[in-house]
C-alpha cells in the first residue's frame, strides 16, 4: 500500500512550495530536456532528408495528375546555398515532430502540479491522446494538401507557368500539417477544461451554434494561403472534434 501511495504523490522537491527561481530552474530543466530530443530528432531528419523531401512532394505530383496547368513537375531551388539550407528546415521540422511524446510529457509535468492532484493519474492518457490526435491531424493536412495546390495552381487560368520553389513549397506543406496537427488537439483541451472545472460540458453544448462559427472563423484564420478547401475542411473536422470531445467530458462526469 505504502508504494502504491508513493506513485501518487508530487515528485520532490514538492511544486506546491517551490520558490520562484526553483520554478524557473525546472522550467529551465525541462527545456534543456525538449531541446536536447528535437536535436537528437533534427540529425535523424537530416539523414533522411531524400525521403522526406519525396514524400512532401507527393501532394504536388498528385496534383500534376489533375491539372492541364503549364508546371514543372519538381521542386527547383534558384540559390546557391538552397538545396542546404532545405536540408536543415526538413531536419528541424523532423527533430520537431519527431519530439512531440516528449514535448507534451514535458509540459505536462510542468503544469501538472497547478491543476491539482486529481491530474496525476490522467498524465499518460493526456500524452497518448495528444500524439495521437497530432498525428491524425497531419495526416489529413497532408491528404488535403493536392485540394489546395489544384486551388492555387488554377488561378493563373493557363496563362502562367508555376516553378515550385523547394523552400517556400516545405515550408507551406509543412505549416498546414502542424496547423491540422495542433487544431486537432481541440477536443483533449476542451476536456481538460471541463475536467478542471473551468468550464462544463453542459455549458459548452449550450454554446455550440457559437462555436460552429468561431471554429470556421478561426479555421480560416490559421490555414495558410486564400484557398476556400482547406479552412472549410478543418472546420468541419474541428467542429466534429468540439462535439467529440463534449460526450468525452460528459461521460467523464463533467
Amino acid at each position: 500500500m505504502e508504494k502504491i501511495r508513493y506513485l501518487h504523490r508530487p515528485p520532490e522537491p514538492d511544486p506546491k512550495v517551490m520558490s520562484f527561481v526553483e520554478h524557473l530552474e525546472e522550467l529551465r530543466r525541462r527545456l534543456m530536456i525538449m531541446l536536447a530530443c528535437v536535436v537528437v530528432g533534427a540529425i535523424v531528419g537530416w539523414f533522411l532528408e531524400p525521403w522526406l523531401l519525396r514524400t512532401l512532394e507527393h501532394p504536388l505530383t498528385e496534383a500534376l495528375k489533375h491539372t492541364k496547368h503549364p508546371i514543372t513537375t519538381h521542386l527547383v531551388v534558384t540559390k546557391i546555398y538552397g538545396a542546404f539550407t532545405l536540408r536543415l528546415k526538413l531536419a528541424a521540422l523532423t527533430g520537431i515532430v519527431l519530439s512531440i511524446p516528449v514535448l507534451l510529457q514535458q509540459t505536462w509535468g510542468f503544469v501538472m502540479p497547478a491543476l491539482g492532484g486529481r491530474f496525476y493519474r490522467m498524465g499518460p492518457y493526456v500524452i497518448v491522446a495528444g500524439v495521437v490526435l497530432f498525428a491524425i491531424g497531419g495526416v489529413t493536412g497532408y491528404l488535403v494538401m493536392p485540394l489546395a495546390i489544384n486551388f492555387f495552381i488554377g488561378q493563373g487560368n493557363g496563362l502562367v507557368s508555376f516553378i515550385p520553389d523547394a523552400g517556400a513549397f516545405v515550408s507551406f506543406v509543412s505549416l498546414i500539417i502542424v496547423v491540422f496537427g495542433i487544431s486537432f488537439e481541440l477536443p483533449l483541451i476542451l476536456v481538460l477544461l471541463c475536467v478542471a472545472g473551468i468550464t462544463s460540458s453542459r455549458w459548452l453544448w449550450g454554446k455550440r451554434v457559437v462555436a460552429f462559427f468561431v471554429i470556421f472563423a478561426v479555421a480560416t484564420v490559421i490555414t495558410p494561403g486564400a484557398d476556400w478547401i482547406s479552412p472549410l475542411i478543418l472546420g468541419a473536422i474541428l467542429y466534429v472534434l468540439y462535439l467529440g470531445g463534449l460526450v468525452v467530458a460528459r461521460l467523464l462526469g463533467h
